[in-house]
């Protein structure tokens, strides 16, 4: 179950652009909670070939 939890942290945060959003939408007091969760993501976002 964390780990749904996670991508949806992860998810709301990039979608938002804003990190307290995904706080609010996690349940965290704290931001620093928050940073744990969140997963950072390297590359960028591409579209599939088909």
């Amino acid at each position: 179950m964390r780990d749904f939890r996670a991508k949806a942290g992860t998810d709301k945060a990039e979608s938002s652009g804003d990190i307290m959003r995904a706080k609010d939408q996690l349940g965290h007091r704290t931001v620093v909670m928050t940073e744990n969760y969140i997963r950072k993501r390297i590359g960028k976002k591409v579209t599939p070939t088909k």
